[in-house]
């Protein structure tokens, strides 16, 4: 391991951090050195996501699992709570935790479009709510959330979804404005097709309603809207999230930023 590591002493926070790009970023942080926070809702990926870390912290940083839903108002005041308890502070908070739900406004029922903004949006507030408090006493912090493409454009048969996204990349940018006087940062990614859990759960419904495999939804979708012409990895995300993180990035704060193969520079 690298004797200069980005984030010794630091502690992030990663929620979703059980699979896809919330697993990829929370391994990122480890092999820079950081004691890793993640949270999740499936305790066994949790347990997975420790055994994958072992090797990779190599005594560089810790790890603490904390299984919640972070649209429970506890789940917040639990990550500030063990977060400062075992590691003394929380430096960084990539709030990745979401869910989906496709379907166009009349096919979206008031409990699906509740559940979908409680985590999506509600979650994302709380969790940064209590994590922004321990940051803004530090006077030092970075706030980081995954908006998906869906927050600034619109998605067929994703009104929750969308809604709920676009809110989170307001949410960014009013953070940045009101805490850079505090020393904290606040920036969004927003990812585009990514080889992850819920991306192939979102083409398995669109799938569905076209006849065709969720597979081949996806392809046709890669090839008539992505210049790249491919699906992104995790990896190459987490790799954003982690210079967004850094000192690399002390002068970018508001910021929304397309992690997509050229998705989002002009739909066809």
């Amino acid at each position: 391991m690298s004797p200069q590591l980005k984030f010794k002493s630091k502690v992030a926070v990663v929620t979703g951090a059980g699979s896809g790009i919330g697993r990829a970023t929370a391994v990122a942080f480890a092999r820079e050195g950081a004691s890793v926070v993640a949270v999740d809702v499936n305790s066994g990926a949790l347990e997975s996501l420790e055994k994958e870390l072992g090797p990779v912290t190599d005594g560089a940083g810790g790890f603490l699992a904390i299984e919640g839903d972070i649209a429970k108002e506890e789940t917040g005041a639990r990550i500030k709570e063990q977060a400062v308890d075992k590691f003394g502070t929380i430096s960084y908070l990539f709030n990745n935790a979401g869910t989906e739900f496709v379907a166009p406004l009349l096919e979206t029922s008031i409990a699906e479009w509740n559940r979908v903004i409680e985590t999506n949006l509600r979650g994302t507030f709380l969790v940064t709510k209590a994590c922004l408090e321990v940051m803004v006493e530090n006077r030092f912090g970075v706030v980081i959330n995954n908006a998906s493409d869906a927050g600034i454009r619109g998605l067929r048969m994703n009104a929750a979804y969308s809604t709920s996204k676009a809110g989170i990349v307001h949410l960014t940018r009013s953070i940045a404005m009101d805490y850079a006087p505090q020393g904290v940062r606040s920036n969004c990614i927003c990812p585009g097709c990514i080889k992850t859990p819920l991306c192939e759960r979102f083409n398995e419904e669109v799938g569905i309603r076209e006849g065709i495999s969720g597979k081949e939804a996806l392809n046709k979708f890669v090839k008539a809207n992505i210049p790249m012409e491919r699906v992104g990895l995790p990896e190459e995300v987490a790799s954003v999230v982690v210079f967004l993180a850094s000192d690399e990035a002390s002068y970018i704060t508001g910021a929304v930023i397309p992690i997509d193969g050229g998705l989002t520079a002009g739909m066809n």
